[in-house]
């Protein structure tokens, strides 16, 4: 079948000790610090294959080209890759994605033949301590698709039946292909809303909310913010594309200034000077946005990190604790697909708008390249463009 591919130089650095688990397996649990100068391709792998008895094989519809992804085709000055989670090589990457299932194992129940699935690509191990905690978004030892085995850029995937997400409830609602499309803007949308209702709980009816960045986590956490009953959305992006995106999705205002007092005190003016209940920094930038975010969020209010990336950012106890203000941080989609397909199902939400950009398999590294332009939301393979 075909498939990008990515394949680099393993070359740990010398002042990072990897573990027994990373050199038997040949991979790392942060890529910064062992994998360089990335090649890219469109090849052929061999068609996946029933592994176990409660696997499904879906053929491959639709598949975003994310963030992390940029990041295993950008390096530093020495020629690591800027990845810092775990990445394993070659590997087909990808993971967000959605296809029609093609093929079940014989103890599969819950999905059928020709049933529409999303696929959740955090495979938890079970046996870590945060597995046992009962957190398998945090679980250090598990599989994740797309980072350390192989993903959903490609003709067909193998996915677990436990972690084939069913997208029925969808049609009725939306065309064929958007099904898709919708199925693979689950991942970052089941980690806003992860963010937002289990990890921060502080997102009531009635509240007021500005979004930081309009990427696909900040654009999910303004339709999600809408659909919970916020009283006011306030997003900021400088892209006026991304912003036109924001109105669509549910932002009551989109402001396009450069981060900085201007811009914060533009935001705060929104809410008569009050600040915001929840502020949600999904830019990855997060020591530029600290700063603002501190100036506008409400006596007691809350403030939620999606980004990822950047600088480290300095955080000023006094200014939290005379304030009240909390800080919550979440990262990780297991336990969200469902409730987010439920609310696109339900018209409660609409993240159709989300998709700018569709490309053939055959052009996948032009999809990547585009992608890295930041010019689109989100920019996807899929099937339907073929």
């Amino acid at each position: 079948m075909r498939a990008l591919v990515v394949n680099g130089e393993w070359s740990p650095r010398d002042s990072y000790q990897l573990t027994p688990e990373e050199a038997a397996g040949h991979w790392a649990r942060d890529a910064r610090q062992v994998w360089r100068h990335p090649r890219w391709c469109l090849g052929e792998v061999p068609d996946p294959v029933l592994q176990s008895d409660e696997d499904v094989i879906i053929r491959v519809r639709a598949a975003g080209i994310a963030v992390s992804t940029l990041r295993m085709a950008m390096t530093d000055e020495l020629g690591y890759v800027v990845l810092p989670y775990r990445m394993g090589m070659p590997l087909v990457p990808g993971h967000e994605f959605a296809g029609e299932v093609v093929a079940v194992g014989r103890s599969v129940r819950s999905v059928k033949v020709g049933d529409a699935v999303a696929a959740e690509t955090l495979r938890a191990c079970g046996r870590c301590s945060a597995c046992r905690r009962g957190r398998p978004n945090a679980c250090l030892d598990g599989e994740f698709v797309g980072f350390n085995s192989n993903g959903g850029l490609a003709d067909y995937a193998v996915v677990p039946e436990m972690h084939a997400r069913s997208l029925e409830p969808l049609r009725g609602r939306l065309d064929e292909q958007s099904i898709y499309e919708m199925g693979a803007l689950c991942e970052p949308a089941a980690v806003a809303y992860l963010a937002l209702f289990k990890a921060d709980r502080h997102l009531a009816p009635g509240a007021d909310v500005a979004i930081f960045g309009c990427g696909p986590l900040g654009l999910a956490a303004v339709a999600l913010a809408r659909g919970a009953g916020a009283n006011l959305v306030v997003a900021t992006e400088p892209a006026a594309d991304r912003g036109a995106i924001a109105s669509r999705v549910g932002a009551d205002r989109v402001l396009r200034g450069e981060l900085g007092r201007e811009l914060a005190d533009e935001l705060r003016d929104a809410t008569g000077g009050r600040g915001f209940d929840v502020v949600v920094d999904a830019t990855g930038a997060a020591a530029e946005v600290l700063p603002e975010a501190e100036r506008i969020v409400a006596v007691g209010g809350h403030v939620v990190h999606l980004g990822v990336g950047g600088p480290a950012a300095p955080i000023h106890p006094i200014v939290t604790m005379v304030n009240g203000t909390t800080h919550s941080f979440s990262m990780g989609h297991l336990g969200g697909f469902d409730p987010v397909i439920a609310l696109q199902a339900a018209g409660r939400i609409d993240l159709t708008p989300i998709v700018t950009a569709r490309y053939p398999i055959t052009s996948g590294l032009e999809a990547l390249a585009h992608a890295a332009t930041r010019h689109s939301a989100k920019t996807l393979v899929t099937a339907g463009a073929d």
